[in-house]
């Protein structure tokens, strides 16, 4: 072939066609940012697991035993013959530390699931779209559950939607190589406010005191020098369900197979998404010289997904309701 037929072959009408359909994608990817958060949940392959629901009739211990495996459950009243709200470990917090044989430091807490302060129950089905289970967990809760083909109730964790944007992280283009500090500039992944830290020769109980008191899910654990050396967080409850006794411990000896994870100002969002998923961790503490300056959670990472999504959208009216 000669080179001047090479050259008309290249602006062939299929050549066209081609270069223009690339351009139109390009300039859809621009305009529709993280397009492929519009797809529904069943064309995913986000896992979803099974739920054991809750009644309101069964005891405190029982509701604890489940959440302490499950961590999150729907709460159903037989009596209205309807689902009342969603309960998680941070509702029984105060029951925990009311029950501590040394002596109480909680407040008294009903022995009814019922009459606790519940999240507001709602749910997702499968034909949501990826953008309305952000939207959800966006709204602060750590899991969002699910109704399926058949009425039955399925559950989405944060983890698993974590692993769903690594496996797609080709999606998300430059965005997954930006650092911390730059998300934190340009998109408010997260606020480097006064970060609440405990001493490690504070007894486990302190911890979850203060973790009550400031409305949070954990903490970093520090040393005389204020440098990290692990985490605490109400999921730590579980390793004490059977002996509460153990929450008298010094915070050092109740984590010491506990390291930290951290991360710094320089870590990138692709790298956070590894650092969670290989850690099974909902949050990491951000560090500048081993001194903790902030914590980054998966609720952040949605957030910022989310809202970033949202705002770079064209139709910023789209449908978006939960």
């Amino acid at each position: 072939m000669s080179t001047t037929q090479h050259k008309l072959n290249n602006h062939s009408p299929i050549h066209k066609k081609g270069m223009s359909d690339n351009l139109e994608k390009i300039v859809t990817s621009m305009k529709n940012p993280l397009q492929f958060l519009q797809q529904p949940i069943s064309n995913s392959t986000i896992v979803l697991q099974k739920v054991k629901i809750l009644d309101t009739d069964i005891s405190i211990e029982e509701g604890f035993s489940t959440i302490i495996n499950q961590l999150s459950a729907p709460v159903f009243d037989k009596k209205e013959g309807k689902f009342i709200g969603i309960i998680d470990l941070k509702h029984f917090l105060s029951y925990i530390l009311y029950k501590l044989p040394f002596p109480p430091t909680g407040e008294y807490v009903s022995s009814s699931i019922k009459e606790m302060d519940l999240f507001p129950f709602h749910t997702l089905d499968k034909k949501s779209s990826i953008l309305q289970l952000l939207k959800y967990f966006d709204s602060g809760v750590h899991r969002a559950f699910i109704l399926n083909e058949n009425k039955q109730i399925e559950m989405i964790s944060q983890l698993d939607i974590l692993k769903w944007f690594k496996d797609n992280s080709q999606e998300f283009g430059e965005l997954k190589n930006k650092d911390v500090l730059s998300l934190d500039r340009s998109y408010n992944l997260h606020s480097f406010s006064k970060v609440h830290s405990i001493n490690q020769c504070e007894p486990v109980f302190k911890a979850l005191q203060d973790i009550q008191k400031y409305k949070i899910y954990g903490m970093p654990v520090v040393d005389d020098k204020n440098t990290i050396v692990g985490n605490i967080s109400i999921h730590d409850i579980k390793y004490a369900s059977e002996n509460l006794d153990r929450l008298a411990l010094p915070l050092n000896m109740y984590i010491k197979e506990k390291p930290p994870v951290t991360c710094e100002k320089t870590t990138t969002l692709a790298e956070l998404f590894n650092i969670f998923l290989n850690h099974r961790i909902h949050r990491v503490h951000l560090v500048e010289s081993g001194k903790p300056i902030g914590i980054i959670t998966i609720t952040d990472i949605i957030s910022m997904i989310y809202n970033y999504t949202i705002s770079n959208s064209d139709n910023k009216s789209s449908s978006i309701q939960m």
